[in-house]
């Protein structure tokens, strides 16, 4: 019998951005998840980026010598979470009395995983037991499968004779008759193992018959006699009769006792499906795989508490915004730029939103309020994304604190012009006109309500606008797919030329085009001189709009 274990509780904390991760988000979870290792070193904090990062976005992070952190697609509770991994192995050949003598020294499991060397076999219930014991009790006589091995693991005792074969099988007879009646008792019970205590006539009986195996009881010292041609085993245990009988019982192989099946279930599939099985059948267990290979266990127990996956959110606030499952998770912070709109909580938590052009600002700041100064790696995470989402301070989003922050991290990264770290950055950037349209658009898309119409706003940054008409009927009619598969009202897309200070818009059919404030270049393509920030310009005219 084996102990268990359950999992140590989760002391992870998952820092996470938006939905269609741009620098910003992605570098201010980096930079947020070193500062709470710093400051808070109990718990375990992991930037995540919660669906996949463009190529653009990639080339970007890896030009400018920067770590993507890792995917995680959502913060669902899992069947992992709520595992329990045997500390130890309960072979499948040790004898049943192994399992009795130390089931009540563990936490008493319903369900005991069992293995043939490393190789996993299946679980062993609670019902797989007490059905194995009413079986051995009812009015038949029953008969046992022992192994020799297994007969002197569950008696202290020795082999005086060995027989042909490792293996006995056979009902068990006690040999407490008179000669006469235990001799015709064999004749009906040829094939049996005999428990008895030393009667040399007897003995001698059961010899003569070739029974299958005798054990003699309350014997100290081995006895003088001459077992000939007998082909069974015979043992000898200084125990009585009645205990060696209890015991003798109980030194078949756990692996007698397992006839159900062992239902499986995925490590990475999710609690209300293995709450969904339990529902449905009558099993006391469930084994977890994870790739091909035994995990762990579930019992119904393991669901008595809903485990919650612990959430940071940066650059964003709004669920319909974050990682799938984020209405299952506990969120614990909120650092962000944008509007709020925020999840609900159980408890208050900290939450740092400001008016500034990037959240990587707002990181820096938390640093500080620390009395943490960045490394030069992470110096040069955060001006990334402060580079990034102020489009080289250009964006009308940039304040004066995003103007000193980019000053001081410029210095600690060792950078020496920030014009050049910047058109660095944005050279990168993908030339529209050779992409997918629905891959670029929906690199950077966040969606938002406003009077009851529901927009999804794609921005793009380029380094020159001369060549939008080689690819705006194609992203047009991209817009227009993604428009009907979101189930949106409006779709758009904000090409901006971040050298320039100018953008395009591209937009979906839809009858409020006519109230864009916008000089229109063709149909469906809107000029926007001076436009820069889907945030603070483009989105605030869409609320108007669709507010009147």
């Amino acid at each position: 019998m084996t102990g268990h274990r359950k999992e140590k509780k989760m002391s992870k904390v998952f820092i996470t951005g938006h939905r269609n991760p741009d620098l910003d988000s992605l570098c201010a979870a980096t930079a947020y998840a070193r500062l709470k290792s710093l400051t808070d070193p109990d718990n375990e904090y992991i930037p995540i980026h919660c669906s996949p990062v463009s190529d653009s976005v990639r080339r970007q992070m890896e030009v400018m010598e920067l770590e993507v952190p890792v995917y995680k697609k959502d913060v669902k509770p899992k069947v992992r979470d709520i595992m329990r991994v045997p500390a130890t192995h309960t072979q499948a050949d040790q004898p049943i009395f192994d399992l009795v003598r130390t089931y009540y020294s563990t936490d008493r499991p319903s369900v005991v995983p069992i293995y043939e060397g490393e190789d996993f076999k299946g679980l062993l219930s609670i019902d797989d037991i007490t059905g194995w014991f009413l079986k051995d009790n009812k009015e038949e006589v029953p008969f046992y499968s022992f192994s020799r091995d297994n007969i002197l693991k569950v008696i202290p005792g020795k082999l005086i004779h060995e027989g042909a074969s490792e293996q006995i099988h056979g009902p068990l007879l006690v040999g407490a008759a008179s000669a006469d009646f235990f001799d015709e008792f064999l004749s009906e019970y040829p094939k049996c193992i005999i428990i008895m205590g030393y009667r040399k006539d007897l003995l001698e009986i059961a010899l003569k018959r070739n029974v299958v195996s005798i054990i003699l009881t309350a014997v100290t010292e081995e006895p003088d006699i001459c077992f000939g041609d007998y082909e069974g085993s015979v043992f000898m245990t200084d125990l009585g009769t009645a205990e060696t009988i209890r015991r003798v019982r109980m030194a078949e192989s756990i692996s007698t006792m397992m006839v159900q099946g062992t239902t499986t279930i995925e490590a990475d599939d999710l609690f209300v499906d293995a709450k969904a099985i339990f529902a449905s059948s009558n099993v006391r267990g469930i084994a977890v795989m994870e790739k091909g290979e035994f995990a762990g266990f579930i019992t119904r127990r393991c669901l008595l508490e809903v485990p919650r996956y612990k959430v940071i959110m940066v650059d964003h606030n709004e669920p319909a915004q974050s990682i799938e499952g984020i209405e299952t998770a506990d969120v614990v912070e909120i650092i962000d730029h944008h509007r709020l709109d925020a999840v609900s909580t159980n408890t208050p938590i900290f939450i740092d939103a400001e008016p500034l052009g990037s959240t990587c600002t707002i990181v820096y700041q938390q640093f500080i309020r620390h009395g943490i100064m960045p490394d030069q790696y992470i110096a040069r995470v955060l001006l990334t994304g402060i580079i990034a989402d102020t489009l080289i301070l250009r964006s009308p989003t940039t304040t004066a604190w995003d103007i000193q922050t980019v000053e001081m991290l410029a210095r600690l990264a060792k950078v020496q012009s920030i014009e050049e770290f910047g058109e660095k950055l944005f050279s990168i950037t993908d030339n529209l006109a050779i992409q997918d349209p629905t891959e670029s658009i929906l690199s950077d898309f966040k969606k938002y309500e406003s009077g009851g119409v529901h927009m999804g706003i794609g921005q793009c940054e380029v380094t020159t606008l001369a060549n939008v008409g080689d690819y705006q009927e194609r992203y047009i009619q991209a817009l227009e797919d993604i428009r009907a598969k979101e189930g949106l009202d409006w779709t758009m897309l904000m090409v901006t030329d971040v050298l320039r200070e100018n953008s395009v818009l591209l937009v979906s059919d839809y009858r409020a085009n006519r109230d864009l404030p916008y000089s229109v270049k063709s149909k469906q393509v809107y000029s926007m001189p001076g436009v820069m920030s889907r945030k603070k310009q483009l989105l605030p005219t869409l609320i108007s709009i669709t507010a009147r």
